[in-house]
């Protein structure tokens, strides 16, 4: 019984050897292949961390500090070659950060959520009543993006929509992932496309719920990542007080 034990431990050893090396030449791939995608994503993550540390002393900081670790997980995964794994930590990234910043309005719900006794929808948060891109929820926290409150939203849903066609089986995502550990660029490419959005989705809704309340010491540290990334809204040239010249509603 032992020996059997001890045989099943190191096939089982091989086994997973096995995967760690196909895994390790796929991130050799995926890395030499997207250098300049990579280095966008990463870029745009610094400046969600750098959201993060404005909102350390927030009682949902545990939370967005889950989605993060959430999306370094994603990112392996994906360099890893584990596509579907990929998308769906993506996804809880996308659910968990969005979904903090959304409940930090609701003290009671977001304790329970916290405690396990609720249960948080994406239909709640992108509710058109009262959503994080409701009218009435911008009303309170960021009324200069009531104009923009559509396209903000499609944003937010397109990239939630995306993922969960690769984690639910979609006929045409399941066509494109590979039965094993394999380099697929068209998949490589798209999940970082898809990554970058989450991660500037994600940035936006932390904006519309929490810039305008934050005091001037801790805007300075953001405002670099919303001009970089929102210039061309005019919500967010009024909150930094850019010219308006050339942006769009």
């Amino acid at each position: 019984m032992l020996q059997r034990g001890a045989e099943n431990a190191s096939s089982v050893e091989e086994i997973m050897l096995r995967l760690h090396k196909s895994c390790m030449g796929h991130i050799e791939q995926a890395t030499g292949s997207n250098e300049f995608e990579i280095n966008q994503v990463l870029h745009i993550e610094a400046d969600l961390a750098a959201w993060l540390e404005v909102l350390k002393a927030k009682p949902e900081a545990q939370q967005f500090q889950s989605a993060h670790r959430d999306f370094g997980l994603a990112f392996y995964a994906a360099m890893s070659g584990l596509y579907r794994q990929a998308f769906s930590t993506l996804r809880s990234f996308i659910e968990v950060a969005v979904g903090a910043a959304y409940l930090s309005s609701h003290e009671f719900k977001r304790r329970q959520w916290v405690s396990g006794k609720f249960d948080i929808s994406w239909k709640s948060i992108t509710s058109t009543e009262n959503g994080l891109y409701s009218t009435a929820f911008l009303n309170e926290f960021c009324p200069e993006a009531v104009g923009e409150q559509d396209e903000s939203l499609e944003k937010l849903k397109q990239v939630y929509r995306r993922c969960s066609e690769y984690i639910h089986g979609n006929v045409s995502t399941s066509q494109l992932l590979p039965t094993e550990i394999s380099y697929r660029e068209e998949i490589a490419k798209e999940w970082l496309s898809v990554a970058n959005a989450a991660l500037i989705a994600a940035i936006h809704c932390l904006m519309v719920r929490y810039y305008r309340d934050l005091p001037q010491s801790l805007k300075g540290m953001v405002e670099g990542s919303l001009e970089d990334h929102f210039s061309h809204l005019v919500s967010v040239r009024q909150l930094l007080d850019l010219p308006l010249e050339g942006a769009r509603s």
